[in-house]
């Protein structure tokens, strides 16, 4: 290769080298859960049913919209997950995934996880000025309706019994789509 055409090359890789390279906007340790099958169909604080086949998560502060990365501490599996919801808070809780993200990154049934949750960017934040703030995103009372009523009644009667008989399969249940591309 002569030296024209590698700094031709290196200048066309290098912007996309220092995107992948930059600083997440929102990172974020804690425990994860998933909502419960009981919810499905009923409408997300952003308005669309909730489908426990599809890759969504419930958020405190997070804008809807906003694609997270979901990495499970214990084994490394990791899905990419849409906001769409709200949840009521729990002390160390920072997400919950829909069933089929929660099964995919291997979460046990009626159980927590230790998890790390990413953004790349956070949709409608303005731009830090060239100061990057972890875990500091606007106040939640810019991002639209409170959480969803039915949060607040008691747990269902057949809370905490023996998990589904296909829960937690290797293979993803049928009818989930599969995850995107480049997240394992």
């Amino acid at each position: 290769m002569n030296i024209p055409a590698f700094l031709r090359t290196f200048c066309l890789a290098l912007p996309a080298l220092l995107i992948s390279c930059a600083p997440p906007a929102y990172k974020e340790q804690g425990y994860a859960s998933y909502i419960a099958d009981q919810y499905a169909g009923r409408m997300t604080s952003s308005g669309q049913p909730y489908y426990p086949q599809g890759w969504t998560a419930a958020h405190n502060t997070l804008p809807f919209g906003t694609e997270l990365k979901v990495k499970n501490s214990h084994n490394g599996r990791s899905v990419k997950v849409v906001v769409n919801d709200r949840f009521p808070h729990y002390p160390g809780r920072v997400i919950n995934l829909s069933r089929a993200a929660a099964e995919y990154i291997q979460i046990p049934y009626n159980q927590l996880a230790n998890v790390t949750v990413t953004a790349k960017t956070i949709p409608g934040a303005q731009p830090q000025g060239g100061t990057f703030s972890q875990n500091a995103p606007a106040p939640a009372a810019s991002y639209g309706t409170p959480p969803h009523a039915s949060y607040g009644a008691p747990p269902p009667a057949n809370y905490g019994a023996p998990p589904p008989t296909n829960y937690g399969t290797t293979a993803p249940p049928s009818g989930i789509p599969p995850p995107p591309p480049g997240y394992r």
